[in-house]
């Protein structure tokens, strides 16, 4: 009886231990951060979520696992709010050598050379020139349209804005080469079905807007200069951007899922209640797909929230010109455009100039 067990249960630790999932692995040192936690998360499209940690000692090894992705993916090791990016292909180990203030810039990366890749192109990002950057980031594109390092090139930004502009039809081959490529090697994955449709997104608006001739007789034959936005809120009404003519208007446009979403908020609403009783107003735009995170999110804001989903979505961004996200605008209480913004401070003096 008693090796009918033992026999049994080595069969089913061989059957268990069979289905268990491929893993791959980070390790390695960083230095200079004793006592310090240390994380593997996983950059997801809509999330950014922590996989494995630990707890770094005198002599900073560190040893973290996770699940290998279906399809190469971004993950990310971070300490602090210091980050490598890492490009995981399948089950390597990706081996990290660096002190603790170098961890975003470090170059002693082995086992994963599109990770290593990654890390080149954001040190030319970080210190050489936008054109530099966007001949090297092009040699990657063209290279090897299907790679990670090339999908990251196409959503690289420099001082904050993005080295590539999808709303230009020369910059716009870069995302056309990467989606092309990935929708024929992996149509199934999430990324791939992100970046075509973002792609078809631009082009169906080009060919439905009446270009900038038409939308400039509309301003002239308008009683004020409102570049009109229509859209609904979170109970599916349509508000209008012209809704709140007589006001200072701050126009922003956002996602819930941009990291410091929250503090971001946290700004905007300081601003509101120090100015909205002398005639400030805020005309929130979301380009969030999922409409319940966006009115979860959105729940509690005062002034008027809308939503612009895919469909819309790029029309609307192009209508603004706008870049990248968040982008803020001021209008004048006459519906002029008066300044696009990053900088919350010189947002609040130019709303006093114009209250």
């Amino acid at each position: 009886m008693n090796k009918y067990f033992i026999i049994t249960g080595i069969l089913l630790f061989s059957l268990f231990g069979c289905q268990r999932a491929p893993m791959f692995t980070v390790d390695g040192t960083i230095s200079n951060a004793a006592g310090e936690m240390v994380y593997l998360e996983h950059t997801a499209l809509r999330a950014t979520v922590a996989l494995d940690s630990c707890l770094l000692d005198a002599e900073g090894e560190f040893l973290l696992h996770a699940p290998a992705p279906t399809f190469p993916d971004f993950y990310r090791l971070r300490v602090g709010a210091l980050a490598l990016p890492l490009a995981v292909d399948s089950t390597e180990t990706i081996t990290v050598t660096t002190q603790r203030d170098s961890l975003p810039y470090t170059f002693s990366i082995e086992g994963s050379a599109n990770t290593l890749a990654i890390a080149q192109l954001r040190h030319v990002a970080k210190t050489e020139s936008l054109d530099e950057l966007r001949e090297k980031a092009k040699l990657i594109i063209t290279t090897n349209p299907r790679s990670l390092v090339a999908y990251y090139a196409v959503f690289l930004k420099k001082d904050g804005r993005y080295v590539w502009d999808i709303f230009d039809p020369s910059d716009r081959r870069m995302y056309q080469a990467v989606a092309t490529s990935f929708q024929t090697w992996m149509p199934q994955y999430e990324r791939t079905t992100a970046l075509c449709g973002q792609v078809l997104d631009v082009l169906r608006a080009e060919r439905s807007l009446q270009n900038q001739a038409a939308m400039q007789q509309f301003i002239q034959e308008a009683d004020n200069a409102f570049l009109d936005i229509t859209l609904p809120n979170e109970q599916g009404e349509l508000q209008s951007l012209s809704d709140l003519r007589g006001d200072v208007i701050v126009l922003d446009f956002s996602h819930s899922m941009m990291n410091q979403y929250v503090e971001y908020n946290f700004e905007l609403r300081e601003l509101y209640n120090k100015y909205h009783k002398q005639g400030l107003a805020i005309y929130s735009v979301s380009l969030d797909n999922n409409q319940l995170a966006w009115e979860q999110a959105t729940e509690h804001l005062p002034w008027v929230t809308v939503r612009a989903d895919q469909n819309v979505s790029a029309s609307v961004l192009m209508q603004y010109n706008v870049q990248g996200l968040p982008t803020l605008f001021l209008l004048d209480r006459k519906g002029n455009v008066q300044g696009r913004y990053i900088d919350f401070k010189q947002l609040e003096a130019d709303v006093q100039k114009y209250l």
